[in-house]
């Protein structure tokens, strides 16, 4: 009997093993452009690239494949895929293959880096019929009825440098590149948020997700040793196109993000990247993970992971309740620490205008029953609500 017991006992614990294996085996498609894969005489431009090394040091395994574009022609489906790397299996075979067949569990997309001068559910300039959020709806419908398992995540980059700089030459001067960072972590990481509570409020019940590496990579950059590295070891242009170690710090917020561990600071890093990110890799990764785990929605929940429900270090946790929800007609909104301002979307991003405020709420009783995004404003944060009126 207790033989029995004991073989029980490691048939179980070989089958949680090989399920912990199994999650932490990533099969990707991504709809993506050149700040992610940088088509150079090396793939060590882009992610992909540094993703499976680090997922081989870690004991796990992704396989990719992928397309170039912006949103309106990944929106162009079914995809095809174009890319290829030297060490990083591929994932599907368009040609000869459905997408189905991949099994895809992980999907990245992402936006272009200079369409942030107007809200994502605007119409492109000179595109009548196409926003950011409607093209991103219509992929994430397709991902969700070719693999209903696999979760989305949106890759935040970094923004256009060009108008950053005098005369657009390159590379930028110090205040140039500070203006530039401040640019990052301000309007343009505005955007992306706004744009991803857009997708949540049109698709509640998608698992989309968004991984902020542009704005981590600025701080990265300002507020760590890593603001030592010269200009010209990080960008190549003003588009800007990154050079080895841009991309594998990208990789490295990306990593993280999906396998929601830390990377291995066992990783030996190649000299191809500055040698100031293998000096000071552990802190490195370390405040990657915690700008990750701050990285939330107001009631605490995490934007990025996706299987973790709640982060209580959220700066917003809890400070504002909004009540009854569902509701027929009024709203209350209680913040018990300052002052606030809101706006009230629609499911396809479009702000309601014709709304009455009443004492510390407002009547929504003359809208259509349905999901609504109450967006809160209150001491330079934001807090995001989701509204049932029925």
């Amino acid at each position: 009997m207790k033989n029995l017991l004991q073989f029980t006992l490691v048939l179980l614990c070989l089958v949680v093993s090989s399920k912990t294996i199994a999650q932490q085996d990533k099969t990707m498609y991504i709809f993506g452009h050149s700040l992610i894969v940088h088509a150079t005489d090396s793939d060590e431009t882009t992610v992909p690239h540094w993703l499976h090394l680090l997922s081989q040091e870690a004991g796990h395994s992704v396989s990719v494949s992928g397309q170039y574009g912006f949103l309106p022609q990944h929106a162009n489906l079914p995809p095809t895929a174009q890319w290829g790397f030297s060490e990083v299996a591929s994932a599907w075979e368009s040609d000869t293959e459905d997408f189905t067949d991949a099994n895809f569990n992980t999907i990245l997309l992402t936006a272009a880096n200079f369409a942030q001068d107007q809200p994502s559910n605007v119409n492109y300039h000179g595109n009548p019929t196409t926003s950011p959020l409607s093209a991103t709806l219509e992929i994430v419908d397709w991902i969700d009825s070719q693999e209903e398992e696999a979760i989305t995540y949106i890759y935040e980059n970094w923004p256009d440098m060009a108008g950053f700089i005098a005369g657009e030459s390159f590379p930028p001067s110090e205040p140039e590149f500070e203006n530039y960072n401040n640019y990052t972590l301000g309007g343009f990481h505005d955007w992306w948020i706004d744009y991803q509570d857009f997708v949540q409020a049109a698709r509640p019940n998608e698992n989309v997700r968004m991984i902020p590496v542009g704005p981590i990579l600025s701080k990265l950059l300002m507020d760590t040793p890593l603001n030592q590295i010269p200009i010209l070891e990080l960008y190549e242009d003003n588009a800007p196109h990154g050079e080895p170690t841009l991309y594998f710090l990208a990789s490295l917020i990306t990593y993280m993000a999906i396998y929601e561990e830390k990377a291995p600071s066992t990783y030996t890093i190649p000299n191809t990247v500055n040698g100031l990110v293998q000096a000071n890799f552990q802190s490195t990764i370390d405040f990657i993970w915690d700008e990750l785990l701050a990285f939330n929605y107001g009631n605490g929940s995490s934007r990025v992971f996706a299987n973790s429900v709640l982060h209580i270090d959220s700066k917003s946790y809890n400070k504002i309740s909004v009540f009854p929800n569902p509701t027929k007609d009024i709203i209350n909104i209680a913040n018990h620490n300052s002052p606030y301002t809101f706006e009230l979307f629609d499911t396809k991003g479009l702000r309601i205008n014709q709304l009455e405020v009443v004492n510390h709420g407002v009547d929504i009783s003359n809208l259509t029953d349905g999901l609504y995004l109450l967006k809160i404003y209150t001491e330079g944060n934001q807090v995001i609500k989701k509204i049932v009126k029925h």
